[in-house]
């Protein structure tokens, strides 16, 4: 489990996460992290929280956002609120570094266990140019693992419950598994600016 202030890093996406809020931290009240993205045609693809509502507020730089079909950028100082279930993207659409606080409620593990995962298959290669995971064994295993948290908008959701136990339970057989060791967030090496 990671603690306040540890990070992952994913420098194929150019994206840094700083752990602030975990469910441990918060007795399971909120997640709360900074994100960093470099500038980058790089998008956090579509999905949605089936349990939590999501808050971007926007530290620096320029977040571009659709939700629920609506594009819109939002500066420094503003904030975007996606409901619980609505499905939506993200990523960084100006020139500069985009800094966020980013945050759900309630927490889940299955969010920590998410982003070390998520960013430790980055890291090693494992995901295509859209972001999603290679292999479709292993991202099965995941997205099962990570199901209370986040699902993707494709396959429809309503197909996904039979396609990821299947796909999860394959995928363990050729034993990929949902946490690795290696990809355990680590103390932030340098400090977010101040």
């Amino acid at each position: 489990m990671p603690r306040p202030g540890d990070e992952v890093v994913s420098p194929p996406t150019g994206e840094r996460l700083i752990f602030r809020q975990t469910v441990e931290s918060s007795n399971g009240q909120l997640f709360q992290a900074e994100i960093f993205m470099a500038p980058s045609p790089y998008v956090i693809g579509c999905h949605f929280h089936p349990e939590q509502e999501e808050r971007f507020l926007v530290l620096g730089g320029k977040l571009g956002t659709k939700v629920a079909g609506e594009e819109q950028v939002t500066e420094a100082g503003g904030e975007v609120v996606v409901p619980i279930g609505v499905r939506h993207s993200y990523w960084n659409v100006g020139d500069d570094e985009l800094h966020i606080l980013y945050e759900h409620r309630p927490a889940r593990p299955a969010a920590e266990l998410f982003f070390e995962t998520y960013y430790g298959l980055s890291r090693e290669g494992k995901l295509d140019a859209k972001g999603y995971v290679k292999n479709p064994l292993q991202g099965a295993v995941l997205a099962r693992e990570v199901r209370s948290f986040l699902r993707p908008c494709s396959p429809p959701p309503a197909l996904q419950p039979a396609l990821f136990a299947v796909g999860s339970a394959l995928g363990r057989l050729f034993g990929y598994r949902s946490v690795y060791e290696r990809f355990k967030a680590q103390p932030a090496a340098e400090p977010p600016p101040a």
